[in-house]
């Protein structure tokens, strides 16, 4: 009778064992068949700007040291398809121009990430002359700024990961191109 019993445990566990495992493998399959979140326009009416989305953005608030002064950035960040995604904004005192808080936040950027810049051109962000930046951090992961300057309000969208991620990534493309800005500060 005991070896019965035991045996009868064993099944148990073993059905039991095999119900948790397709449990998981059941949970696992569901968030493979969902696949990445969609992206979808995100009105933020702080930063006075909307763009394009992957899931519900984390909120953050830095504080950075530049030569001007410190300044408090607000960041929302997101993550798709292995690339972390980044808007930050905070306001810079009056009298600095754009191209020094441009090259202050960027140079900040690149202290942090222990990098170097790899190229940067001119572009336009929301039909406003802006600056990209590409920058190698030591880790060798990539990160590309585009910067630009409305009145005070100094805005930086970022995409980072893995150099092979940045291969022909049409989401980075649309992320950068999203960016708009609706009744600026």
């Amino acid at each position: 009778m005991g070896a019965e019993r035991e045996t009868q445990r064993d099944m148990l566990s073993v059905k039991l064992f095999f119900l948790v495992l397709g449990a998981i493998a059941a949970y696992n399959f569901n968030d493979w068949l969902e696949g990445e979140p969609e992206w979808e326009r995100l009105v933020y009416e702080p930063g006075a700007f909307a763009v394009q989305t992957a899931g519900k953005p984390d909120l953050r608030k830095m504080r950075e040291d530049l030569p001007f002064g410190e300044v408090e950035f607000q960041y929302l960040m997101f993550e798709r398809s292995e690339v972390q995604y980044a808007i930050a904004y905070g306001d810079i005192p009056a009298g600095v121009g754009p191209d020094s808080a441009m090259a202050a936040a960027r140079d900040a950027i690149v202290a942090k990430m222990d990098g170097e810049i790899l190229g940067a051109a001119e572009v336009d962000v929301a039909d406003r002359p802006a600056r990209q930046t590409r920058i190698q951090a030591a880790d060798e992961s990539l990160v590309q700024i585009q910067s630009l300057l409305v009145d005070r309000r100094l805005y930086n969208l970022m995409a980072g990961g893995a150099p092979y991620a940045f291969d022909a990534n049409p989401d980075i493309l649309h992320f950068f191109s999203s960016f708009e800005l609706v009744d600026p500060p």
